[in-house]
């Protein structure tokens, strides 16, 4: 009998390791429902349904269902052993006896790292993802925890989930091997008339990760208050580390968090080809901060990922990035120039004589002196509100703004300035600097960074796509189109490859259908 059955899903991979390396207000709500007892797996079933597999026939539904669920069971024993026994941690019970068992990590790469699994149908999704992607086939779909550490610091501190699939080979009955497999970098088992597909439940992990990763940052309290949420800001990975892929970085907007594209990627990952070309990343951040704060943040972010993944191996370094709303805005300036013609527009003297701490220059330069990243080649705009919004002006989300808390390194810097160079201060300048706008500032359709700063030439040498909502079903004339928050005038952008609009989708157009269908297209090409 199984006992802790709880506590089995901490002990399960760390077995799986230990066989392998010898020595070493919820969005989202997930269920896990541990189920026992674990029977003894029957072998000469399960053996002749293995050698069917082998041939490369998929076998008939109730087989293979039991195939599935020994797998499963193989996994579970060892979960048990690691809880009870140690010292028999490689060995299963099967009708035949007890069986040696060895575990082989085809291709799934830092198992050593790994802390838990628990087997996807195991899991019951409560709350927050509508629909379900799941490939049926053969094998036991496993959810694993990767720890985070410091020498793999770009996953959140709750760690990261993702799928793996397990495999019972018994090509050597009295010798069975449990082979682990990444779904996303092999879809299919090899057999001798053809590939089997391998089974995959990758919602669940998805939901499992995002439950966990929603506390990062919550959508009010970010956005008041900077400073609480700072540590926390950064890129994340949102699936396993591949050296083969491409990195495709989310953006949320503000009042948002990473958790908003949970619908998106569950969507992409109907998409084999985008399964299997792209590694998902998500930068989170608090977003009340001034937009050109953000993405001098968002930039050193960027930067350090593409440094992460040139140390591990990556074969392409090429980026991808999709932002919805102010998050588009940021993935925007990292494409863009700006230096001296920016600079005067604020200061009458060069940066280099401005009466300022040599640290607080460098929070200046940052702000204000930056090149494009050259590795970013595409950016997908969803509901961008390039020349800012109706919105941020209503009398509510004033008085909101007012509570806002600013960094305090830029707080202290804005208050410096006007203290001791405010004849180097244009007139520009000085209303800036007295302001200190948050980001809800910023995003006036009135504000300097909506005309100036934001409204900025695209980069000819990246390409854009937009993705613009209309909340009316019919849409109306495109001067009329908007999806309550950004209007078409300012989501619409002269310069991009392509642009949909998304009838019928509210601001959050990522969330949408048609809308991770347009940027599942978008990734697609070439």
């Amino acid at each position: 009998m199984i006992h802790s059955m709880q506590k089995l899903r901490i002990a399960a991979i760390a077995g799986i390791a230990a066989i392998v390396l010898p020595g070493c207000a919820l969005q989202v709500k997930v269920r896990e429902d541990w189920q026992g007892p674990n029977h003894s797996i029957p072998l000469d079933s399960t053996v002749n349904t293995w050698q069917e597999i082998r041939s490369g026939r998929l076998p008939a539904t109730e087989r293979l269902h039991d195939y599935n669920h020994a797998v499963r069971n193989a996994v579970v024993q060892i979960a048990q052993n690691w809880e009870t026994e140690k010292q028999a941690l490689s060995v299963i019970n099967t009708t035949e006896g007890k069986l040696n068992l060895r575990v082989d990590p085809i291709n799934v790469r830092a198992i050593g790292l790994v802390d838990e699994v628990v087997p996807a149908d195991f899991v019951r999704v409560k709350k927050g993802l509508e629909t379900e992607t799941e490939v049926e086939g053969v094998g036991a779909s496993l959810l694993v925890r990767q720890q985070w550490t410091e020498q793999d610091p770009m996953i959140p501190k709750t760690g990261l989930w993702y799928p793996v699939t397990a495999v019972l080979n018994l090509d050597q009955p009295r010798s069975p091997i449990l082979e682990l497999y990444d779904p996303t970098k092999i879809a299919n088992l090899s057999s001798m008339d053809g590939p089997v597909p391998l089974a995959v439940d990758y919602t669940a992990p998805f939901a499992r990760d995002f439950q966990d990763r929603q506390f990062q940052f919550l959508k009010v309290p970010a956005f008041l208050k900077y400073e609480k949420f700072a540590d926390r800001m950064g890129i994340h990975r949102v699936s396993a580390f591949d050296p083969e892929k491409t990195a495709c970085i989310l953006v949320h907007g503000i009042y948002s968090s990473p958790v908003t594209w949970k619908e998106a990627l569950n969507g992409m990952y109907e998409n084999q080809s985008i399964r299997e070309r792209y590694e998902f990343w998500s930068f989170g951040y608090p977003t009340g901060a001034p937009i050109p704060y953000l993405a001098a943040e968002f930039r050193k972010a960027v930067e350090d990922l593409i440094a992460f993944r040139r140390s591990r191996g990556a074969k392409d370094l090429d980026l991808v990035i999709i932002g919805h709303s102010m998050g588009g805005l940021l993935a925007k300036a990292a494409t863009q120039h700006s230096g001296d013609e920016d600079w005067n527009k604020f200061f009458t003297v060069p940066i280099e004589q401005l009466e300022v701490k040599e640290k607080d220059r460098e929070v200046l330069r940052n702000l204000v002196y930056y090149e494009p990243i050259p590795e970013i080649e595409k950016v997908i705009f969803c509901a961008v509100p390039h020349r800012g919004s109706k919105v941020p002006e209503k009398a509510p989300l004033k008085l909101v703004g007012d509570l806002v808390q600013l960094p305090n390194q830029l707080a202290q810097l804005s208050k410096d300035i006007v203290k001791q160079s405010r004849n180097a201060l244009t007139p520009l300048g000085m209303e800036v600097a007295k302001a200190k706008p948050s980001s809800l500032d910023q995003l006036r359709e009135s504000s300097f960074a909506a005309v100036g700063y934001l409204d900025k030439p695209l980069n000819p040498n990246v390409q854009y796509f937009s993705i613009i909502g209309c909340k009316e079903k019919d849409c109306p004339p495109l001067d009329q189109v908007s999806d309550g928050v950004v209007p078409y005038s300012s989501a619409h952008i002269e310069g991009v490859v392509s642009e949909k609009i998304v009838t019928g989708s509210p601001h959050g157009v990522h969330r949408q259908k048609e809308g991770i269908q347009e940027i599942v297209r978008i990734l697609n090409l070439p």
